[in-house]
């Protein structure tokens, strides 16, 4: 058996190299293999197939969202229409609380933007075309703070002197954002932005760039930085997606839910996996995560890897008690508490 591997060099997705990294890692679903000729594999062999099996879960597994088809249309929108504006050009705001899935979808744009760059510009990264930069912002970020990022993925090498103004680096960042083509700026963590200065330089970003900007965080359109005074200027030359939880009282919440747990059900890289565990147990999986897709994504991670890591295992079922013990593990890595016990899981007959 043939696996490839995958050997991921840069951690960070706020370097160019880490950003394009994590764009292409998309590995494919390894080759399926009975248990019985599982065991059989060399050590060195058995080894590469759990890894390859968990690149898959953490990187290419996911799911289709109704945010992700009208984040999609509003992006593209928004980057064949803004080179065409001379001012007041428009960005996109991705909102929503803690687990969402917020920085997957603006991977998953950031990923339809350059893949499509590469369509039409095939030799693009050696020509120096820098179709996306993105930028992660933390606790107590200024305006200066956002430039200097911005500087540094474009330009690594760039010395940012302390002393330098706030108007000679956005001189500098408009220059780099125009000679690289970028058509795309993702401002993560946006909500640790507040005060006049980083929304001020963002506006300019939008006056004197074509670069559409997405920012990207925590209840953005009500929170500190884009919810009132200076941030809403911002925020009213945005398209805002807001991603909510999943609500299964109604027909198509508990048909959309269904949907997620059973791609997820059906595609468990596990030895002799016979789909129905997870969807079976949708509604528990929904009262577990709180209706939201990041930690259903979550929970299937930690499924796969606590079978994959126990080297006793006689076989790669999901089992109630298997389940289980991965959604009592949330509440205590999670700020999220759930009433699912042993005997709410339905076991595969």
């Amino acid at each position: 058996m043939i696996i490839p591997s995958l050997t991921l060099e840069h951690s960070s997705k706020t370097t160019l190299p880490g950003l394009r990294e994590a764009l292409r890692a998309l590995p494919p679903m390894p080759p399926t293999v009975s248990f019985t000729d599982y065991r059989a594999l060399h050590a060195d062999q058995r080894a590469l197939y759990d890894q390859a099996r968990d690149d898959f879960v953490r990187l290419t597994l996911r799911v289709p969202t109704p945010e992700q088809d009208v984040s999609t249309g509003i992006l593209a929108r928004l980057i064949r229409t803004n080179p065409r504006r001379k001012n007041s050009r428009r960005g996109l705001m991705i909102s929503a609380p803690l687990f969402y899935g917020k920085t997957e979808l603006a991977l998953l744009l950031a990923r339809s933007v350059e893949n499509d760059h590469a369509k039409h510009f095939p030799a693009y990264a050696d020509d120096g075309d820098v179709p996306v930069v993105w930028i992660e912002m933390t606790e107590n970020a200024t305006g200066k703070t956002l430039l200097t990022q911005i500087i540094r993925f474009l330009a690594p090498t760039a010395v940012v002197a302390k002393s330098s103004n706030t108007d000679a680096l956005r001189v500098q960042t408009l220059n780099l954002l125009r000679v690289h083509g970028t058509k795309l700026l993702v401002i993560d963590e946006a909500h640790h932005l507040s005060g006049t200065e980083p929304s001020s330089l963002i506006k300019a970003l939008q006056n004197e760039s074509s670069a559409t900007v997405a920012l990207v965080g925590i209840s953005l359109g009500s929170g500190r930085a884009f919810g009132s005074g200076h941030g809403m200027q911002v925020t009213m030359r945005c398209d805002m997606v807001e991603l909510r939880k999943v609500d299964i009282s109604k027909d198509p919440g508990l048909a959309l839910w269904t949907r997620w747990v059973a791609i997820f059900d059906r595609n468990l890289p596990l030895c002799d996996h016979v789909p129905g565990a997870l969807t079976l147990n949708a509604k528990a999986l929904h009262a577990a995560t709180h209706g939201r897709l990041a930690l259903l994504a979550m929970t299937v991670e930690r499924l796969v890897a606590s079978i994959l890591d126990d080297s006793d295992r006689l076989n790669e079922q999901v089992t109630r008690e298997r389940l289980f013990a991965v959604l009592d593990g949330l509440q205590h890595t999670t700020p999220l508490r759930h009433k699912v016990k042993l005997r709410d899981l339905v076991e595969v007959a």
